[in-house]
């Protein structure tokens, strides 16, 4: 099993468990029983070496590499250092705007399609949120359980008069842990993407009016995938 090493910030609460831990050891293991010519004599013991605890650096925590499928990894990166392309057939656009953000807007971006050009509100998104505060929910190797994921979720589309069209499901954007779902509101629907960190949220997201999602959806996977961070 692979692990990886994060700073944590009770790296001598980490460091007492360790020496705990070697203490206990050190009680348990029997030494070998005394020979002819002494516990280190030919009559002794088996001559193994005997296994040394594993022990985690003073300052560091221990967090697995495995993704629990309950929980979602937190990007530890700036998200503001993502980058991405204009996909074929759109262009750059700067008529909208977010009129009911869910979080702190750090930066906006929007492309509509050219061939062929749709009416308003067929878009592609992407926005840059900061200020997010996970509290007691992350844990110190930076994981959020799902259900916490989706009661924020469930919040933004509250605040947005929305609704779900299909359930919520982990994705990647960038090779990092993400969200996408299809979202329902009274003019438009969408596929938003949901890529979070501890602080900040790079929601990307393709939006049509009724029936012109094959368009929007035709640029909304080249986006997605030509997202870069860091």
């Amino acid at each position: 099993m692979g692990h990886r090493m994060r700073p944590a910030w009770r790296a001598t609460a980490v460091a007492a468990v360790a020496l705990a831990v070697a203490l206990v050891a050190g009680c348990d293991r029997a030494g070998p029983a005394p020979g002819p010519d002494g516990p280190t004599g030919a009559g002794g013991g088996t001559g193994a070496t005997p296994t040394e605890p594993r022990t985690v650096p003073p300052g560091f925590l221990e967090c697995s590499d495995n993704p629990n499928p309950k929980e979602l990894q937190l990007a530890d990166v700036d998200l503001a250092t993502a980058t991405w392309s204009t996909p074929s057939g759109f262009e750059v656009v700067t008529t909208y705007h977010e009129d009911n953000p869910v979080e702190t807007i750090e930066s906006t971006w929007y492309a509509e399609p050219t061939s062929p050009p749709l009416p308003t509100l067929n878009v592609l998104n992407v926005v840059l949120y900061s200020g997010l505060d996970w509290g007691d929910v992350a844990d110190d190797c930076g994981r959020v359980p799902l259900s916490a994921i989706e009661t924020r979720l469930a919040s933004y589309r509250e605040q947005i008069d929305a609704e779900p069209l299909t359930d919520a499901s982990m994705t990647t954007v960038a090779g990092l842990p993400a969200l996408e779902q299809d979202i329902g509101l009274a003019s438009y629907d969408y596929h938003g993407y949901w890529l979070f960190s501890e602080t900040q949220l790079l929601h990307v997201y393709c939006q049509w009016t009724s029936g012109n999602r094959d368009v929007v959806e035709a640029g909304c996977g080249p986006l997605v995938d030509s997202v870069q961070v860091g």
